[in-house]
């Protein structure tokens, strides 16, 4: 058997599906499936059980993530911030210090000069 003739068989089988196929779930009693197209009237959001099932899903599903991504967020920015926070702690009680140590050392010179 060629390409051809195999190309051929499987567009004819394909047509034959084609006009077979239920186009509104017809073949299954009116309940649409996966390979349906489901209009929406007026190009709404579904309404009834099944999308108020699906809004709570959603709003549980966003609330979870958002939730779980705040809180290792705020681990991580405090595991970054704190190591930051420490070096400019460390940094400004040394510059304190030195400040500190010249203002000491500048007022004894200055009382020596005094007496």
């Amino acid at each position: 058997m060629s390409d051809r003739d195999l190309i051929d068989k499987a567009d004819s089988l394909l047509k034959r599906h084609a006009i077979s196929s239920p186009s509104s779930g017809s073949d299954t009693g009116g309940i649409p499936v996966l390979t349906d197209i489901v209009e929406r009237p007026g190009g709404n959001a579904p309404e009834g059980p099944a999308a108020d099932m699906a809004r709570e899903i959603f709003t549980h599903v966003i609330a979870e993530v958002e939730g779980r991504l705040a809180a290792d967020l705020e681990k991580r920015l405090v595991e970054h911030l704190q190591a930051e926070v420490h070096v400019a702690v460390a940094s400004a009680l040394g510059d304190l210090r030195q400040e500190v140590a010249n203002a000491i050392g500048d007022a004894v010179t200055e009382a020596l000069k005094r007496k």
